[in-house]
């Protein structure tokens, strides 16, 4: 696999001073080097955009694409005891709107704003979402727990 150069000496550095590299990140613990596949082309430096994505008719059917819109919640509903997202509470150019969905709901808004999103969702630490006044609706301890940066350089 290449490296960018910021990338190159990342384990070995980190290596001799302790830490050890875990070569399965994505199985529940993230303690320890590694490097996750990116986005970014390390011969190159060019980034894949997901506009690329959406370009040329490759768009499924169901699939719309709202760009300056901002999720405020996502919309749950209670049956026998469990939680289910129904569709996302948002607000585009000033005006409120809700979508429901049939299947699923995806939140895909970064390291800050997709713990926000199910906070205010009432998806949390009930401590948190107490001092906030947001009734808890799933008791999920870890939401927004252990926000890490993400390295990065500049050339």
């Amino acid at each position: 696999m290449d490296f960018s150069a910021s990338h190159s000496r990342w384990h070995g550095t980190l290596n001799a001073l302790g830490v050890e590299t875990n070569k399965s990140h994505l199985a529940g613990s993230n303690v320890g080097v590694w490097t996750n596949v990116c986005s970014v082309d390390p011969r190159t430096t060019t980034r894949s955009y997901s506009a690329r994505y959406c370009s040329g008719g490759s768009l499924a059917p169901n699939l719309h694409i709202l760009t300056e819109a901002s999720a405020q919640e996502i919309n749950l509903a209670q049956k026998d005891g469990e939680w289910t997202a129904t569709g996302v509470r948002f607000i585009h150019q000033g005006r409120k709107f809700v979508v429901s969905v049939s299947r699923e709901v995806i939140v895909s808004a970064g390291a800050i704003q997709s713990p926000q999103i199910l906070e205010l969702s009432g998806i949390g630490r009930p401590d948190v979402l107490a001092a906030a006044g947001i009734p808890v609706k799933v008791s999920s301890p870890m939401v927004g727990e252990n926000l890490q940066d993400h390295l990065s350089t500049y050339k």
